[in-house]
């Protein structure tokens, strides 16, 4: 039971993945057409990457803040910044470095 629980979270994780990457390829289709500069493929595959990290760590920590703030006896509000909130600005700015653009 637990193996075949596991191989769905992973599938899920693919999936979630796969359509980031096809949004940002998308994205990056149109900007080709209108004539601008793409990214490199690397780029979109660490962008997908980080995007779930993101959306994983700091979706994670936004079920524990409510709890935290009313000072709940099993939620330390320094706990879920450090377990959720870190990881979650981390990823945003490789994110961030990721999609951005040089002046070439």
């Amino acid at each position: 039971m637990v193996t075949g629980s596991f191989g769905l979270f992973i599938l899920v994780l693919i999936l979630i993945g796969g359509g980031i990457y096809y949004w940002l390829a998308s994205r990056e289709k149109k900007r080709v057409e209108a004539g601008q500069s793409r990214l490199a493929t690397w780029r979109l595959l660490l962008a997908s990457v980080f995007a779930l990290v993101a959306l994983f760590s700091g979706g994670c920590s936004l079920l524990f803040v409510p709890s935290a703030i009313r000072g709940d006896q099993y939620v330390d509000p320094a706990a879920v910044l450090v377990l959720g909130g870190v990881p979650f600005a981390v990823a945003a700015l490789i994110l961030w470095l990721s999609l951005r653009r040089g002046n070439g």
